[in-house]
């Protein structure tokens, strides 16, 4: 049963990402908004994470955590997979921060443009994959050194695991917050100057409302993105760093904390969906194209009447951007 919803609940969230992923792509918005094209990776992250993690509960419910076998060197190589996803998923929301904050000034900072560029989260990417998986060469090559049976729990609870894993996990959500403190600090800043808004012309103050109706949005947007983020990863590095100060573990709430882990891509694809105009009208275009043609209709009434519900939600798409 809990076998069961847990690969449901993975093979639903893959969907919803390849979805949110296939419609950002359909906007068009990907080469001219950053902030699109960040979330569309961190959609494509989260959609590999879900594949690591239905394999490894396939096999946590299929052998036992303490027998020899094949599925412990299995255990042990998606055991730091699924981590390096998570980082990287980090990175991704890290440079989504800087690029909102990038977005608050006026003239764009060098630095903060790099590290939002495309390079940048690739490296990114490649470094946390080559940063876990360098780990896990180790811990093949090194079999008397390592923990006898990787798929049990105290494995990614001891204390070498917490200082090479949860350590950077903890940074990188500190780092997220106070970045997101600065965008606060730098959105009300940029606000406050709205005395002079008198000698703009009725265009510009237009402009500089949609602009900062669009910078109210993202930031809403990322508030759900760093708090979903923060109430995932933290309690597990918590109560990690509890298990090696008290010395006792207790296997089902190290499971439960693990399976916590997919409330950050069980969450995003909702707030794409609801957060993001363009992924929620490609969501109610294929609602709309999926429903049945009435039986005293010709086909090609209908055909029409398809079409020129996609026009019209393209073009409310368009028209508040």
């Amino acid at each position: 049963m809990k076998l069961g919803f847990i690969l449901g609940l993975c093979i639903t969230l893959f969907g919803a990402h390849v979805f949110a992923a296939v419609a950002l792509a359909k906007t068009g918005q990907l080469a001219k908004n950053k902030f699109f094209r960040l979330a569309f990776f961190l959609i494509l992250n989260d959609a590999f994470m879900m594949v690591g993690y239905a394999w490894i509960t396939i096999i946590m419910n299929t052998y036992d955590f303490y027998t020899e076998g094949p599925h412990q060197d299995q255990c042990l190589v998606l055991l730091h997979l699924v981590p390096a996803s998570i980082l990287s998923s980090l990175w991704m929301t890290f440079s989504m921060c800087l690029q909102r904050i990038n977005a608050t000034v006026v003239v764009s900072k060098r630095i903060l443009t790099i590290l939002t560029s495309t390079i940048a989260i690739g490296l990114g990417f490649l470094f946390s994959h080559v940063y876990f998986l360098s780990r896990c060469v180790l811990e093949f090559i090194r079999k008397v050194q390592r923990v006898q049976f990787p798929c049990a729990p105290n494995y990614n609870t001891q204390k070498r695991f917490l200082l090479f894993a949860d350590t950077p996990n903890a940074l990188f959500v500190t780092f997220i917050a106070c970045s997101y403190l600065v965008l606060i600090f730098r959105i009300f800043h940029k606000r406050k100057p709205m005395n002079g808004t008198k000698r703009l012309s009725e265009l510009q103050i237009q402009q500089e409302r949609k602009a900062a109706l669009r910078i109210c949005y993202n930031m809403i947007t990322l508030s759900c993105i760093i708090i979903v983020t923060a109430v995932s990863i933290l309690p597990r590095t918590s109560y990690g760093l509890y298990i090696n100060f008290n010395g006792t573990i207790d296997d089902d709430i190290v499971r439960a904390l693990n399976n916590l882990l997919l409330l950050n891509p069980l969450v995003d694809p909702i707030i794409y969906i609801f957060r993001i105009k363009e992924v929620r009208c490609q969501l109610i275009c294929r609602c709309r194209s999926n429903k049945t043609t009435p039986l005293g209709l010709p086909m090609q009434s209908a055909n029409a009447t398809t079409s020129t519900s996609r026009t019209i939600v393209s073009g409310l798409a368009t028209i508040t951007k």
